[in-house]
């Protein structure tokens, strides 16, 4: 399959970012999965694209699943008189990207998904159109506002 040679790779990557490189493997599998399924509906010039919208909502899918697991594994360590574990932190190497990783944190889920697409998958507003199923032109507005509120953040956080 085309379509899977060509992008593996970069979908494998982008499942990782999100949500660890041990849950990866199935996320991109599932992925794929979707697409073998769905195959008469890409676009050969979209595929890119289509195959991201397709990985994002894999990965909010993973996102439920674990939070849901990790409430319920929360619950039984309270019941059981032990207290619930708190996040790991997440390191990072330089002290700028720890400070727009927090700032990004911050932000609204959408805001968050939308810098990601642009600044981590290198994607363009059509391309990032397709994978959040919404207008070029409403690609654009969000990216925007969605930048000057991440400034917003940064400068609130170094004064």
């Amino acid at each position: 399959m085309r379509l899977y040679d060509e992008h593996y790779d970069e979908v494998h990557s982008f499942c990782a970012r999100r949500v660890g490189r041990s849950d990866a493997d199935d996320a991109a599998a599932e992925v794929f999965s979707v697409a073998w399924r769905r195959i008469d509906e890409v676009d050969a010039t979209l595929a890119r694209a289509w195959l991201f919208g397709v990985a994002r909502k894999v990965v909010l899918n993973q996102w439920r699943s674990s939070t849901r697991r990790s409430r319920l594994l929360d619950k039984a360590r309270v019941a059981a008189g032990a207290s619930p574990e708190q996040p790991d932190a997440v390191v990072v190497r330089r002290a700028e990207d720890e400070k727009v990783l927090r700032a990004l944190a911050t932000m609204r889920t959408g805001d968050q998904e939308i810098l990601r697409l642009a600044a981590w998958e290198e994607l363009n507003g059509p391309e990032i159109a397709v994978a959040l199923d919404i207008s070029v032109a409403a690609v654009q507005q969000r990216l925007h506002r969605a930048k000057k509120r991440l400034a917003r953040r940064l400068t609130e956080e170094t004064s």
